[in-house]
């Protein structure tokens, strides 16, 4: 019996990770046109698109994904556990306008279009989406950074992933550049790396160390 995932952090890196088991297992694809019920998250690029039965399983894989599939695996299961988190967006919202489009456009990218009764939720905190993604303010940063006893012992880590603020601020400290890191941990956005490093200078108050 497969696990649901039991919190927002697994569902969230279940999302940020599909983009990339979809580069590596072209085999996905085929599977694209099919999902109905679609989970977004936004980075600093844009946003990044997961079905259900990719979300909704605890550290996800495409290959037990596909096995999810060619099982006919109940989607409800993994819609209900969601349900938690993320909420449905109205299609004819602003923010639902910009989210078919922008699943539109990620679902292009292997040619093929999105189901015709496509519905795509969103974390609860981004429903209200409507203000520019390349901007935030230190309050929007800090919400990156969450304290799970669950998760790292409880230790600060970047939301959606196990990634520890101490990880981030140790590179930095080590001479590495955003870019490298990012290469490195391909999960992660840049903004991550500038909440790590606010959560770091509050926490010993003083001032913002950035990454070149």
């Amino acid at each position: 019996m497969r696990k649901l995932v039991a919190d927002p952090f697994g569902a969230i890196e279940n999302v940020r990770r599909f983009a990339a088991e979809l580069k590596r297992q072209p085999e996905l694809a085929e599977r694209l046109g099919h999902a109905s019920a679609w989970y977004a998250f936004r980075e600093r690029k844009g946003w990044v698109f997961a079905p259900s039965k990719f979300v909704g399983y605890e550290r996800n894989t495409s290959r037990e994904y596909l096995a999810t599939a060619r099982d006919h695996g109940d989607g409800r299961k993994t819609e209900a556990a969601l349900a938690r988190w993320f909420k449905p967006v109205d299609p004819e919202s602003r923010l639902g306008r910009e989210l078919h489009k922008a699943l539109d456009a990620f679902l292009g990218q292997w040619n093929r279009r999105p189901h015709k009764r496509a519905r795509i939720s969103v974390v609860g905190g981004e429903r209200g989406g409507e203000r520019p993604t390349s901007v935030r303010s230190e309050e929007e940063l800090m919400r990156r950074i969450a304290v799970d006893p669950g998760i790292n012992g409880g230790r600060p880590t970047i939301v959606g992933t196990r990634v520890r603020v101490s990880d981030v601020v140790e590179m930095v400290a080590g001479g590495a550049e955003r870019n490298t890191i990012l290469a490195d941990f391909p999960y992660l956005a840049d903004d991550d790396i500038s909440a790590a490093l606010l959560y770091a200078a509050r926490a010993a108050s003083h001032r913002v160390v950035r990454a070149a």
